[in-house]
């Protein structure tokens, strides 16, 4: 018989049962670590996968390091839409592992998948285009009004593309392209608290899929909007 410590109350819900492995952290933080390993050796060839080590070590150390300053972590499953300034959107879906610290400060690492179809930059038709950031991730809460949490988003991490290309004014000929760079978005958002368990969020801001000093290379970059639903781990 399940015994009542093993059910987590939600509002106005009774009671739901949730599985053991969710309510284990260690393990969380780990799955999310082997799936960024898997993805990043089937996305990328071996000349990016040694020079994105660095980026795993680091997210590495940070997933499975103990802080006694943390109050908690959460797992922020979304999807989201670029609208770029050429006008093309770009739909993609996202997760990211959080800690808490404190009451003001959020603290996680993530990965997203976003695409489309065409875009035309630079004097290029792009087609089947597929980036996949990983980043670091900064939440600040500027407090809590009833169910409401207002907070500033930033993110920052490594982009991989994939796409082909051709010259806008000789089509015909594409181009296969693998390239990585600079991902960066900042906005702002509120979570809207469900139970004391889990709630919802949205987000609007600014997002660049390839920020580099570069103007001729690919940077999707624009207006940016995130839908996602917060559960709390512990």
């Amino acid at each position: 018989m399940t015994k009542r410590s093993d059910w987590v109350p939600f509002h106005k819900c009774g009671y739901r049962q949730v599985p053991e492995y969710l309510r284990q952290p260690h393990l969380v933080r780990l799955f999310f670590y082997g799936l960024f390993l898997f993805l990043r050796m089937h996305f990328l060839n071996q000349s990016a996968f040694l020079k994105s080590t660095i980026c795993s070590v680091v997210i590495c150390l940070f997933l499975v390091t103990k802080t006694a300053a943390q109050s908690g972590s959460n797992i922020r499953p979304d999807v989201a839409d670029l609208y770029s300034t050429h006008g093309t959107h770009f739909p993609g879906v996202s997760v990211s592992y959080n800690r808490l610290f404190g009451k003001k400060w959020e603290l996680g690492a993530g990965i997203e998948y976003s695409g489309t179809s065409f875009h035309d930059d630079n004097g290029w038709n792009l087609y089947h285009l597929r980036f996949l950031p990983v980043y670091l991730s900064e939440y600040f809460y500027m407090g809590n009004f009833d169910r409401w949490a207002p907070y500033a988003h930033l993110q920052e991490g490594i982009s991989f593309a994939r796409y082909d290309k051709e010259f806008e004014d000789d089509p015909g000929t594409r181009y296969p392209v693998k390239e990585s760079g600079f991902y960066g978005y900042g906005g702002v958002g509120t979570r809207y608290a469900l139970s004391r368990k889990s709630g919802l969020f949205a987000e609007a801001g600014m997002k660049a899929f390839h920020l580099s000093f570069n103007n001729l290379d690919v940077n999707p970059h624009g207006f940016a909007l995130k839908l996602g639903y917060v559960y709390r781990l512990k």
